[in-house]
């Protein structure tokens, strides 16, 4: 299957190398797993890359996938391990459930993608090293970039949507791979006429897929059906829209840039499971600039874009034009949600996962898995309690013991009480209509709402903060970090002291 031949295609695929860096140089030959069905492109694209497997240094392992959805598929693959055979390649077989693709309620072409790629990873990932990245070469051309230029112009796709596919991508989605794995498309500038003029000069034979008649397929219809009608006002149309989409790349590439340079003077707070942005300068960005910041933003959080989709950051984008503080959460796709919030009097757009707070909590946190399983913690004289890295512990010790400026505590999450005006103390979280004695208002009683109110919590925080509870009477004795009760106060009288601390720990508990 090798030639000595010059060949303008092979000119062609030395240049996209030149520009894109495929393959990068190693000195030692890097395992490269080549997807072939056996049709005119895949086999053509094996016998490109046996030409130059010498020179880039490339360590070449033919795959195959059998879908099992067509009577021929098994020869399918009989033709494609005598290819390998031929070129003293690895043959790999991955052989899947026809039947069970057809049950997938995504439908079967999204199905037989999804299950073809998981298929083609796995093995990418087998025979590659640990130390290196996995390389899968898939046979796409400049049909199949237009066909995929179409079919996202007609989803509504945004602008990195219609860029379609590049010349090399990384692929990261647990989903379909154990491990990230480099995806690589040497032939999207090469139409299929060029590809059938490569293989009849070389004398090549291939397999004819006969379900790429079926027109119900969306792809076929754009191939059998819509192309033929652009190419009447264009003949070169094919190669027009895959320049099209080159071009669009390279927009979507700088404006990628602009964004992310945005972005970064937008956010106050990241922290992997939440994202805060600075709301009054993200309302006064151009609509365009909007959508983009947003756009990343929702992928910096590992979020699903193909889940929420262009429209959905359209309309997110408007939404927060005109939410208010205290709003939210509001569900998006892809398990996040956004919230509004205002952070060291800062209002802040919060995108954050649907579990997690939009905001991260500064001090121990009572979350809702244990306010169901606890609910309520009695807190011995001399012992803790743990929730998840914070400790509180209960300390006794002698009025004397007291440092000179008590009084001042200059650590919130500390406070000093009469022991023996307490008794038995309870850890909880607010419930409606609680209110505390403040100390120094002379023991007037005060909503716990208007406390945290006054102290500028912000309302996702209040549910799960904790407060002490002196069991026996029902009093509030302290609302952890904010204020203590006057009740049970130190005085002149007071001989022992009872000492509450919050400590924050590495461990969680």
């Amino acid at each position: 299957m090798t030639t000595t031949l010059p060949d303008p295609l092979l000119e062609q695929i030395a240049h996209v190398q030149e520009r894109h860096t495929l393959f990068p140089t190693t000195a030692i030959p890097h395992p490269v797993v080549v997807a072939v069905s056996g049709g005119l492109d895949s086999t053509a694209l094996l016998h490109i890359l046996l030409q130059f497997a010498p020179k880039w240094t490339l360590d070449l392992h033919i795959a195959h996938v059998d879908h099992g959805l067509r009577p021929t598929s098994a020869a399918d693959a009989t033709f494609v391990r005598h290819l390998a055979a031929q070129a003293a390649r690895p043959f790999h077989l991955a052989q899947l459930a026809g039947d069970a693709l057809r049950a997938e309620p995504a439908g079967l072409e999204a199905a037989a993608r999804h299950a073809r790629y998981r298929a083609l990873c796995t093995i990418a990932c087998n025979v590659t090293p640990p130390r290196l990245v996995p390389t899968l070469v898939v046979a796409h051309h400049a049909h199949d970039q237009a066909e995929t230029l179409l079919l996202r112009l007609a989803q509504g796709s945004g602008l990195t949507g219609l860029a379609a596919m590049r010349p090399v991508t990384l692929l990261d989605d647990p989903a379909l791979t154990p491990r990230p794995v480099r995806v690589v498309r040497p032939l999207l500038t090469v139409t299929r006429t060029d590809l059938t003029d490569y293989a009849r000069r070389h004398r090549l034979t291939w397999r004819e897929d006969e379900s790429n008649a079926d027109t119900t397929r969306s792809r076929n219809l754009l191939r059998h059906t819509v192309l033929p009608v652009l190419a009447q006002l264009n003949p070169q149309v094919v190669a027009t829209l895959a320049r099209t989409a080159t071009l669009l790349a390279d927009e979507a590439d700088r404006l990628d840039a602009h964004d992310r340079q945005t972005l970064q003077t937008l956010t106050v707070a990241e922290d992997g499971v939440r994202l805060l942005l600075d709301l009054t300068r993200l309302q006064r960005l151009s609509e365009g600039d909007r959508r983009g910041v947003l756009r990343l933003a929702l992928r910096a959080l590992s979020a699903d874009l193909r889940a929420i989709g262009a429209a959905q950051v359209t309309l997110l984008a408007a939404q927060v034009m005109a939410a208010h503080t205290g709003s939210g959460a509001h569900p998006l796709a892809g398990g996040l949600a956004w919230s509004i919030v205002t952070v060291n009097q800062t209002r802040c757009l919060a995108l954050h996962r649907q579990e997690a707070l939009p905001i991260a909590p500064d001090g121990p946190w009572l979350d809702a898995g244990w306010r169901e399983r606890v609910g309520r913690a009695p807190l011995p004289v001399a012992g803790e309690i743990a929730v998840g890295a914070w400790r509180l512990t209960s300390e006794l010790s002698e009025r004397s013991a007291l440092s000179v400026d008590w009084r001042r505590n200059p650590d919130r999450w500390r406070a000093c009480f009469d022991a023996e005006a307490v008794h038995a103390l309870v850890l909880r979280t607010p419930r409606p209509g609680d209110r505390i004695a403040p100390l120094g208002l002379a023991g007037r009683r005060k909503l716990l709402g208007d406390l945290f109110t006054d102290a500028r919590i912000a309302p996702a925080l209040r549910p799960g903060w904790p407060v002490i509870e002196d069991d026996a009477s029902g009093v509030l004795l302290w609302v952890c970090g904010i204020k203590q009760a006057h009740t049970a106060r130190i005085t002149a009288q007071t001989r022992r002291v009872l000492v509450l601390t919050w400590r924050y720990t590495q461990e969680t508990g």
